[in-house]
This record gives C-alpha cells, sequence and structure tokens, in this order.
C-alpha cells in the first residue's frame, strides 16, 4: 500500500471511529427523551387542586371545577378543554423541587409532595413533574394539579 493510501484508510477509519462514538454518546439522550415521552404521554384526569402559584388565572372555586378532566399529553398535541397547544418537545431536567417551583412558578413546594429531586417536563404551553408511576403533577394556569393516568 503506498503512504496516500495508508493515510487515507486512517483517516477514514478515525471517522468512523468518531461517528461510533457520537452514536454511543446520543443513543442513551434518545431512548431517554423517548422514555420521558412514554412517561408523561396519555390521558390524564385531575384529582386534586394542589395549591397556586402567587399568580392565578382561576381562583378557587374555578380549580376546583376542573377536576375530574382529562388533560392529554402526546408528540402531536397538548390538549385540555377547548385549549389545544399543538406539538410539543419533551425537555426534562432533574430539579430541586423547592428552588425551581420559586424560580419558575414564584410558587411553594409544601403541598404538592414532590419528590426530590423531581424530573419535570417542559410541554409546549405547560410544564409536568413525574411524581411517580401512572402520577402527575400538571401546573395549568397558575395552579398545579394531581392527576392520574386514564387506563385505557
Amino acid at each position: 500500500m503506498s503512504c496516500l493510501r495508508v493515510l487515507a484508510f486512517i483517516q477514514r477509519a478515525k471517522m468512523l471511529s468518531f461517528i461510533a462514538l457520537v452514536a454511543m454518546i446520543a443513543l442513551p439522550c434518545a431512548q431517554a427523551s423517548d422514555s420521558i415521552e412514554r412517561r408523561v404521554s396519555g390521558k390524564w384526569r385531575f384529582v386534586a387542586a394542589l395549591d397556586g402559584a402567587e399568580i392565578v388565572s382561576l381562583d378557587e372555586r374555578e380549580a376546583q371545577q376542573l377536576l375530574g378532566q382529562i388533560f392529554i399529553i402526546g408528540k402531536n398535541k397538548v390538549k385540555f378543554g377547548r385549549m389545544d397547544c399543538g406539538e410539543t418537545e419533551f425537555e426534562s431536567q432533574k430539579v430541586e423541587p423547592r428552588l425551581h417551583l420559586r424560580n419558575a412558578f414564584h410558587a411553594s413546594s409544601k403541598e404538592l409532595r414532590l419528590p426530590n429531586p423531581v424530573t419535570v417536563v417542559d410541554l409546549s404551553c405547560t410544564s409536568v413533574f413525574i411524581t411517580k408511576p401512572n402520577h402527575l403533577v400538571i401546573f395549568w394556569q397558575g395552579w398545579f394539579f394531581d392527576a392520574v393516568r386514564v387506563k385505557k
């Protein structure tokens, strides 16, 4: 083999190694995002109005009237009642609830019973907190609602 061919072979091998390395790093991220999407996608029933932020769009009576209603989360739509937020990404992060709620929502974590740390998922028009399997805390119009997955 000529020196040029050997150099070209080495460069191709380096490039393939680099591509394999990038794939190995990116795959867990894609799988993690897919796992989060599976954990929060579906139909969720509001079962309790846990607490409101400092600034809310609903008073307590209006928040209570939303109990029993269904919140739909999917890649192609996030929908509650007549409000359709459209497509969404499932951007997630693990946070310390007390600090995150204070900074992001001007709210207290005291009444929400969130694990520490908690996974918060930003959707197209709101955020949800994964509390345990088949349970979320959904932020909607200034209120935090306990929600359970609707069985199919």
